[in-house]
């Protein structure tokens, strides 16, 4: 395998060898006037030629070089005068070109983006969760974010902990590679509780990756990528509120700050605060449905960005404690008062600090190359107690990359190519056994992508060296051909690999009696995904359509199994002796109905099958069809937006407990249900109010717990949850926003 490791550089090196030298020209586009700043959007292209380019976000915009000089470059813009250049020669430095916009009467707005985009531009499958879909779900953590999403499921872990899972392609959430703007985020020990601990309110963006990822991003994203994109300090005001509560006792409360610190830099300060006392028991089995929970979570990020590079460093803390277990009210009850001196406690608390930074550098005298380095480090310390089990854990990471790209050809082709180190020490202790594993793994990598008219090919390969696991090796491939400006086919294959931390990651299983066990040397996670999809956007009906179809199938080479079947008062951790797969196919259509409503239809359906002590059965509390409808109105002027999704799931495997007595046993199938969520927003200048409901349909999983009333007995679990566990909740709160005033917003030089 080295041997083919070293024949894989020898390729990009000769492709890269090979590639045109030719240079391009980068520069950014401004306005003039009140508005003066970068214009998104604007045209800019070489005289006479079809060769051009639209500025980014930042105004900023790169083109291959003419073919010879002296050569007039063209720059437009909706409402702005052209502006045309003439350049004798190659330019020594970026462009800077001032457009002039006209003075406009009032514009009133006639086409709105969707809060969700399907991404017709990106090599990989991808979809980009904006602010606006974020908003519809209220609050206030990653966990609930993803109410109105098809790719993501979300679902409770178990009856006690009040904590929320995510499934992707069929799989769990820790097979995909939850990421901080590129860097390691939710992983090791925060892969429980990690989705809880990051408010939705601190999120401008999540790009939603399908499907095996990139080389350079990470070795992973078996099933996907979920990165999470922060607030700019460069672009946020000086003030945000968001202030919630909900019928069922909840508060919380979000508060930013952001401040310039300089001409090109800023810096903004991020409270969060979650606030729960309620001991809420709505399927009366003596145990509360959510724990009591006290949280404070607060960040600190400073940004500094020119036309030369971009600088930043942030730094975060979590404290989160959650008591829950028997209610008070239980425990004076007679059944209840042979425990009432002894009752059923979940105690769960969570102390966290991040430190995590980038430097990106464009290079001065070639502005085609650049080089950016990323780092992180964590410190995460879990204390846990479910009745008489305990289990504490410390997990200490650094994680550092450094990543070099360069422009090819007319500025079509990219080599990317670098270096990363990660190191994790795991120190666990549960009951009376005590764990320790320290990791180091640098790692090195290269992705070449080709673009030749329609046709896009993204090739990459990683080789990380795992003091733990031994050598792995990730070839990733990516395929996109354009049959049209908005219509688009991509294909995928490659292998992943994570290590696992089996006990935290199915911590669920710690709210029951089983008795754990441990099957032989558990080893590192391995699978290959491919997958294809289309994607085509069009107009039909005087209407915008976009219909989206998406395969995919992974493969797992080895994998730890985590056994609820084989008995269930045991929970058996082994590495897979067979077939383990999940095939995943999505369907999505969006649809503006009006200028003001939107449609969006969603059909999911799952395969997924592992092998368990030589049986072949599908894997647990995964519904093989689930469905969405969700429409989304706003008002001309939006000041009035309402929003309403309708999630449906079908029926689903539950782990077999045939052998317990039979007062202690569960259906074998768990029933198709469906679930309503809504909101209404009234904007009010700088305001914003909002009210609504969540699982309206007040669908509930009635038992939730087997032998609720004898918590330390042989068949106590809570583990075992496919729905909901709460009725109908609903919530109100209000926004604030205080804008970036035009005088103090940073400019690049």
């Amino acid at each position: 395998m080295p041997s083919q490791i070293r024949t894989f550089f020898l390729v990009l090196a000769v492709i890269a060898a090979s590639a045109s030298s030719a240079q391009s020209v980068t520069g950014t586009v401004l306005s003039d006037g009140l508005n003066a700043g970068p214009l998104f959007g604007a045209n800019v292209l070489w005289a006479g030629t079809t060769v051009g380019a639209v500025t980014d976000l930042d105004g900023r915009f790169t083109l291959s070089a003419p073919e010879t000089w002296p050569a007039r470059l063209v720059a437009t813009y909706v409402g702005a005068e052209r502006d045309t250049l003439l350049l004798e020669r190659m330019p020594t430095k970026p462009l800077k070109i001032t457009l002039h916009v006209r003075d406009l009467k009032e514009v009133q707005i006639v086409e709105r983006v969707s809060g969700t985009q399907l991404n017709t531009r990106s090599t990989i499958a991808q979809e980009i969760i904006g602010q606006k879909e974020l908003k519809r779900a209220a609050c206030c953590d990653l966990s609930e974010s993803f109410e109105t999403n098809a790719t993501v499921d979300v679902n409770y872990s178990d009856a006690v902990s009040g904590t929320k899972t995510i499934r992707m392609l069929g799989l769990d959430g820790r097979y995909a590679q939850i990421s901080l703007e590129n860097l390691p985020f939710i992983r090791g020990l925060s892969s429980s509780y990690g989705l809880t601990l990051i408010p939705g309110t601190w999120i401008k963006d999540i790009n939603l990756s399908k499907g095996i990822g990139t080389a350079v991003n990470g070795p992973n994203a078996m099933t996907g990528q979920i990165d999470l994109c922060l607030l700019d300090p460069l672009g946020e005001g000086p003030f945000f509120m968001n202030l919630y509560g909900n019928s069922q006792g909840r508060t919380e409360a979000n508060l930013h700050t952001a401040q310039p610190t300089g001409k090109n830099s800023a810096n903004i300060l991020l409270l969060h605060g979650n606030y729960f006392q309620q001991d809420m028991d709505q399927n009366s089995d003596g145990f509360t449905d959510m724990p009591r929970s006290k949280r404070f979570n607060v960040m600190d990020r400073w940004m500094r960005r020119t036309e030369l590079g971009m600088t930043q460093l942030a730094v975060r803390y979590v404290t989160d404690e959650r008591i829950g277990g028997q209610t008070a009210h239980s425990l004076t009850q007679p059944e209840h008062l042979i425990h009432a001196s002894d009752p059923y406690v979940v105690n769960i608390k969570n102390e966290l600090v991040d430190v995590f930074g980038k430097q990106g550098v464009v290079f001065k005298n070639d502005p085609t190359k650049s080089v950016g380095f990323l780092f992180a480090a964590r410190r995460h310390d879990v204390a846990s107690r479910f009745g008489r089990r305990n289990y504490t854990g410390l997990q200490e990471s650094v994680y550092g990359s450094a990543v070099y790209q360069m422009l090819f050809g007319k500025g079509t082709d990219q080599l990317k190519a670098g270096t990363s180190f990660q190191y994790d020490a795991y120190h666990e202790q549960f009951q009376d056994s005590a764990f320790a594993r320290i990791e180091s793994m640098p790692g090195v990598f290269a992705e070449y992508t080709l673009q030749r008219a329609d046709l896009t090919v993204v090739a990459g390969m990683r080789a990380d060296f795992n003091s733990y696991f031994g050598n792995a090796y990730s070839p990733r491939l990516h395929v996109k051909y354009d049959l049209g400006p908005l219509t688009n086919i991509r294909l995928s294959a490659g292998q992943g690999f994570r290590t696992a931390n089996p006990l935290v990651e199915s911590g669920s299983v710690l709210a029951s009696s089983r008795r754990v066990v441990v099957e032989g040397p558990l080893g590192m996670e391995r699978s290959w995904n491919v997958g294809a999809s289309f994607l085509h956007k069009f107009k039909w009906l005087q209407r915008k359509w976009a219909f989206g179809v998406d395969a995919y199938r992974t493969q797992f080479v080895s994998q730890i199994v985590t056994d609820l079947d084989r008995n269930p008062r045991t929970v058996a951790f082994y590495m897979l002796d067979g077939t383990s797969y999940a095939n995943s196919v999505l369907t999505d259509v969006q649809v503006d109905l009006t200028r003001q409503l939107q449609l969006k239809l969603s059909y999911r359906w799952y395969d997924t099958r592992t092998t368990y002590d030589g049986r072949s059965l599908e894997r647990p509390f995964t519904p093989r069809h689930r469905g969405l409808v969700d429409l989304s109105y706003a008002d001309r002027k939006e000041h009035w937006r309402m929003d309403v999704s309708l999630n449906l799931f079908g029926e689903g495997r539950v782990p077999s407990t045939a052998s317990n007595p039979e007062p202690y046993r569960v259906a074998s199938t768990s029933p198709a249900y469906v679930t309503l969520h809504a909101q209404v927003t009234r904007t009010l200048g700088a305001w914003e109010v909002y009210v609504g409901g969540e699982n309206l349909t007040s669908t509930l999983q009635r038992q939730q717990i087997i032998s609720p009333l004898d918590p330390f007995g042989p068949y106590f679990d809570a583990s075992l949850i496919w729905g909901p566990t709460n009725r109908a909740m609903i919530y109100g709160g209000l926004r604030f926003t205080l804008p970036q005033s035009k005088t103090s917003t940073p400019t690049n030089p």
